[in-house]
């Protein structure tokens, strides 16, 4: 026993750094980004700006700033000169695209003078200055694709077995009793954190409430709670959570699930009688039989639309009764055998099994 609890806290420790290491860098990647836009931003604004002072030699620098900054070549002619005639080549590095080369007309075209209306310098919404109008978050596009551990046997193909759609149907049944408890609280005047009297005795989001999280005090945090089920839930359909969101952090939810850990072998729960959506599908195979039980996994995993109807009422009940313990539901066991137990006599009956 000591063994294993020493390889759990390993992993969990590996998942922290692996975690941590991952953050580092995406914080690393998103300086990098801002810092590159900010300072192309200020090139362009000067080209911009001289083009419209009819600054030659200031137009000249900041072309050449571009040219170093986009690593292109830039070869400048009469660079001392402020004639509207000095022009510049933009001469490609090797390896680089092929530049062009940027001529100033001694006679004006139709283009140019439309060009010279357009960049004359302006004040208030349409000035110049590229900082108007103009947004930037590079965080918002931080996307992370390796799914939390309390997920990872459920995504994918593992979506579609016994044990997938059995913790998919608890996760997205306390989706919708969070989404009904945020609205409860954000509609009536009582304290925002005092979750348990925000919500209705009668509600679905009550009974949720009383049933999943009121066990253990650090699961009371309804918003986090949201923001963990929405980000698995984003996992499961878009195959990536969002790196700047409170659910998509695996860390903090590690420590939440320590938290509770903590609390329940303080209170001497015997964590054998509760059982994760694989030791489900695990009892439901001795039950079955490997041979029926194999029959029917490689149905949902096929997504036979009769054998997954035939399955729901049983992932629909347990998907109601699921206690969350920090690292994603689980179910009392003797409710699931009485759950199970139940199932199998109905599809005996409709003789659909």
């Amino acid at each position: 026993m000591e063994d294993a609890d020493l390889i759990l806290r390993r992993r969990r420790d590996n998942g922290k750094v692996a975690q941590r290491n991952f953050r580092t860098r995406q914080a690393e990647k998103a300086s990098e980004l801002k810092q590159n836009y900010e300072q192309l931003k200020r090139i362009v604004e000067t080209i911009v700006l001289a083009h419209g002072e009819h600054d030659q030699a200031k137009l000249n620098d900041a072309i050449a700033q571009a040219g170093q900054a986009t690593g292109l070549e830039v070869v400048e002619r009469c660079a001392l000169s402020t004639s509207p005639k000095a022009s510049i080549v933009v001469a490609k590095r090797p390896g680089l695209v092929h530049g062009s080369a940027v001529a100033a007309s001694a006679q004006p075209t139709t283009r140019d003078i439309y060009r010279e209306s357009f960049y004359q310098p302006r004040s208030g919404r349409f000035s110049p200055r590229l900082g108007y109008g103009i947004w930037l978050e590079p965080e918002r596009f931080l996307k992370i694709l390796d799914p939390p551990l309390d997920i990872l046997p459920y995504v994918g193909a593992g979506k579609y077995t016994v044990a997938g759609r059995i913790a998919w149907a608890s996760l997205d049944y306390g989706y919708a009793c969070l989404q009904e408890a945020m609205i409860a609280r954000a509609t009536n005047t009582i304290p925002k954190d005092d979750w348990i009297a925000s919500l209705p005795p009668e509600s679905a989001a009550r009974r949720a409430f009383d049933r999943s999280l009121r066990h253990s005090k650090p699961l009371h945090d309804v918003a986090y709670m949201m923001d963990l089920v929405e980000a698995r839930i984003e996992f499961r359909e878009q195959g990536y959570m969002r790196g700047n969101t409170r659910g998509g952090d695996e860390v903090s939810r590690q420590v939440m699930q320590g938290s509770v850990a903590h609390d329940l072998r303080a209170r001497r729960v015997r964590m054998d009688q509760w059982w994760t959506a694989l030791d489900i599908e695990a009892h439901l195979q001795a039950v079955m039989g490997v041979d029926d039980f194999s029959a029917l996994q490689i149905a949902l995993c096929s997504q036979e639309a009769d054998q997954a109807q035939m399955f729901m009422p049983l992932a629909r009940s347990l998907g109601h009764n699921g206690v969350c313990f920090g690292d994603g539901p689980r179910w009392h066991a003797p409710s699931v055998k009485a759950l199970v137990s139940a199932w199998l006599d109905q599809i005996s009956v409709l003789g659909v099994w």
